[in-house]
């Protein structure tokens, strides 16, 4: 099947919220402004559905030029705290600050309320990478994750099954961490490996295999977007030709996505960045242009996302509706957020995002930076440590 055509316009994607800020927030950040949370009584949240996008308004945001969206997404970090009437350094005494906390206390400060939903349930984490378990760097290449918190991963997959679902390649990913005892999805969840259920049969899912990883480890292998391999591997050559010229602009091949980093590039060239990849895109009507922290990326027009990746590798965990499974997700970027809803409409399980600025979110928590990313996985494992100790202690009482 010809996927190429020379008539249609590319898709753009993820359109950037009109702010109208009131004390420095939009209305709808406000605490509990637009959706309301309490605790049922089997001690999981449960929530009202956001109130719906005013009609008239997603046309306005989509009319917007790809510059617009390009300096929307990714705006300096003094423009942020600017625009949220935050000075350069956070001021945790800013009213606009403390409304968001508010609404999005922190994971570390909230660890007894998360735990307490926790007991007596199954418990599965997915983490982002770049921006949660390491730093946001210049060079997309050099974005290599602590020791320290390599560790701190590795302990808590010892005791929660824990999934990575990154933009990245997943074997990039795997480069990064080095740990065979997690999961990986890359690619935005466009790539898969993930555990084998015993009782599922060969072949079930449409397009997953079932494969054996580097350790010999009997896994499945997801690709929804397969049959694009080939499409994005072309269109990657063509986009490093395209933007070669463009100084500190660099093109990474995250095999079922491409994307374009101009984190590096001198601003008053953005424009010309966004109107060459704009132009090129023209000719695959089956690809859709999306952007997130100075990137821009290439990606299959297929109704998959970080959520459904999180929904498959819970349904492989056979953890997908149960009543007694807690899934937490950590993640900082937009494309995160795709699987903070998932959690939030299923009325179970904990979004929790990474950012030291106040952001829309379909989170109920957040962390300010990876350091904290890091105390919070420590802080699981010593929680499920005590856990288990007094599970012991129980069965040892009751066996006398």
């Amino acid at each position: 099947m010809d996927l190429k055509t020379n008539h249609s316009s590319p898709v753009i994607t993820d359109p950037v919220p009109v702010n109208n800020s009131i004390l420095g927030l939009h209305s709808s950040m406000m605490p509990y402004a637009s959706s309301s949370v309490g605790y049922n009584s089997s001690g999981m949240y449960a929530n009202t559905p956001r109130k719906k996008a005013i009609p008239g308004k997603l046309g306005e945001i989509r009319a917007n030029s790809l510059l617009d969206a390009m300096t929307a997404s990714s705006p300096p970090r003094k423009k942020l705290n600017k625009e949220f009437g935050l000075d350069a350094a956070i001021d945790e005494t800013d009213p606009a600050y403390r409304a968001w906390t508010m609404r999005y206390p922190s994971a570390l400060t909230s660890f007894d309320q998360i735990t307490g939903c926790a007991k007596g349930k199954k418990l599965a984490l997915f983490l982002d990478y770049d921006g949660t378990l390491s730093p946001i760097v210049d060079n997309p290449d050099n974005a290599i994750m602590s020791d320290a918190m390599r560790e701190a991963v590795k302990n808590v997959a010892k005791c929660i099954p824990t999934a990575i679902i990154s933009g990245r390649s997943r074997d990039k990913v795997f480069e990064f961490v080095k740990l065979t005892e997690l999961y990986y999805a890359g690619s935005h969840g466009m790539d898969i490996m993930g555990p084998v259920r015993k009782s599922e049969p060969v072949g079930h899912r449409q397009n997953c295999i079932r494969t054996t990883d580097k350790q010999g480890k009997e896994v499945n292998l997801f690709q929804p977007a397969g049959e694009f391999l080939p499409m994005i591997d072309e269109v990657f050559r063509s986009l490093v030709e395209i933007v070669k010229d463009i100084d500190g602009a660099h093109v990474e091949n995250n095999k079922f996505c491409a994307s374009v980093h101009y984190r590096n590039v001198d601003p008053k060239d953005w424009d010309d960045i966004g109107e060459r990849v704009n132009a090129f895109l023209k000719a695959y009507p089956r690809l859709r242009l999306t952007h997130g922290r100075k990137v821009l990326e290439v990606r299959p027009v297929i109704d998959w996302n970080k959520g459904k990746a999180v929904e498959f590798l819970l349904e492989s965990l056979g953890l997908s509706d149960c009543d007694d499974v807690l899934p937490i997700y950590v993640g900082d970027d937009k494309t995160d957020e795709d699987a903070f809803k998932v959690l939030r409409e299923r009325s179970h399980g904990f979004g929790i995002l990474v950012s030291t600025v106040p952001k829309e979110t379909d989170a109920f928590y957040t962390l300010r930076d990876p350091s904290e990313v890091m105390e919070f996985l420590k802080s699981l494992v010593r929680w499920k440590e005590a856990a288990s100790e007094e599970y012991e202690d129980n069965e040892s009482t009751t066996d006398h």
